[in-house]
């Protein structure tokens, strides 16, 4: 977990989400709407990665299932 992660899941928590979730899972399990796409597009231009919350969904659906 890297800095990043960490202030992630303060945001996530401070928005009422779930204890170690970070932000951007939050977001990309949510139904598509306007304001999701751009947060999703956002993220991937910020980390300069393609589908950059999926990739965040995935690893941290993978950490909960260990």
């Amino acid at each position: 977990m890297n800095a990043w992660w960490s202030a992630s899941v303060c945001i996530n928590r401070t928005l009422g989400g779930q204890q170690s979730e970070p932000l951007c899972s939050r977001v990309y399990r949510q139904p598509p709407s306007p304001w999701r796409s751009a947060f999703m597009a956002l993220m991937d231009r910020v980390f300069a990665e393609t589908a950059h919350c999926e990739n965040i969904h995935s690893r941290w659906r993978d950490r909960s299932d260990a």
